[in-house]
């Protein structure tokens, strides 16, 4: 059986991309911080599609020693031919107002877990030549996101770090593939009211999205072979002629969007 680990797979744009990848006959690994949350993620998984197998862990992915303790429950049980890195949260407020502690955890799980849990995973895809890594960051990752700097900022490391790796393997001519995927803001997700976000203009914005349309775009991106994917009709129609924008006014228009209502 085919299989797909994703972390934070059991809620949001998570659970979305896993709705598919079970239907397409995915054996499905879920890393999520929650036990509860996989458990009920689980269940309403299994009823809905007759037949899904999942293997939960409940981890704090941000915690030193992550990636390797995910990489080793994995492992031990088969080999993981697609890893979704998707796990993440945000802050909000101009950076020195933000808590430095909630935002260090923020860049080491973006940062160093997304890149450790690449790596780790790269080297058996490597010697297999098999294998597809999506990492998802955002299209924050575009240009400065005032109020959500920091978080804006590790999105950023993670579209040129995925992308950059993609080009390396084209050189190598390997057959593994890494993803770089681009969603717009969600307007129902818990990235919103957990990070204190709720009253946020960009959740209502011009080119908002939903977890639905982030799951389908990902999912046939994927099976089209594509290596970068922005997510989100209404994005993806801006992106095309945002390159003819000036740039403070693009940074004026997500000054507006950051604003709360």
């Amino acid at each position: 059986m085919k299989t797909a680990l994703i972390t934070g797979g059991s809620s949001g744009i998570g659970y979305e991309m896993s709705r598919h990848f079970a239907r397409g006959g995915y054996r499905l690994f879920w890393v999520s911080k929650l036990e509860e949350e996989l458990t009920r993620a689980k269940v309403q998984l299994e009823a809905e599609i007759e037949g899904v197998m999942i293997d939960t862990l409940a981890k704090d992915l941000s915690e030193k020693g992550a990636a390797q303790q995910v990489y080793d429950w994995a492992k031990n049980i088969t080999d993981i031919e697609v890893l979704i890195n998707n796990a993440g949260f945000g802050t909000y407020g101009f950076t020195q107002d933000i808590s430095m502690e909630k935002d260090v955890a923020m860049i080491d799980l973006h940062i160093s877990f997304v890149y450790q849990m690449t790596r780790l995973f790269l080297d058996d895809m490597l010697t297999r030549n098999a294998g597809t890594i999506i990492n998802v960051s955002s299209i924050s990752a575009f240009q400065p996101v005032t109020r959500m700097n920091t978080y804006a900022s590790t999105k950023a490391f993670i579209h040129h770090f995925s992308r950059g790796l993609q080009e390396e393997l084209t050189m190598q001519k390997s057959k593994v593939k890494v993803v770089t995927v681009c969603p717009a803001a969600i307007g129902d997700t818990p990235f919103k009211t957990t990070g204190n976000m709720a009253d946020v203009k960009t959740f209502e914005g011009l080119v908002t999205t939903t977890a639905e349309e982030v799951g389908s775009d990902v999912w046939k991106g994927f099976n089209a072979g594509k290596t970068y994917i922005v997510s989100g009709a209404k994005m993806r129609r801006l992106n095309f002629i945002s390159g003819l924008l000036p740039y403070w006014f693009k940074q004026y228009l997500v000054r507006k969007e950051s604003e709360r209502v």
